[in-house]
């Protein structure tokens, strides 16, 4: 059932993969598994690496 952002889980199951790619080159993947949703996005790490040791470096007067 992959139509444009929606999967049945039973489909997205079987190659997860296709549906990463899909969020990375098409924006967030709604996947169903008959109880409810699951989302899944993609959101490109900096160049300095993750949020956490961005926040725990410091500030410019931090020297």
């Amino acid at each position: 059932m992959a139509q444009d952002n929606k999967w049945d889980l039973s489909d997205a199951g079987t190659d997860l993969n296709e549906v990463f790619e899909a969020a990375k080159e098409d924006g967030p993947q709604l996947v169903f598994d008959g109880e409810g949703v699951f989302t899944v996005s993609y959101s490109a790490r900096g160049k300095k690496g993750s949020a956490k040791e961005f926040l725990t470096s410091g500030g410019p007067d931090d020297t």
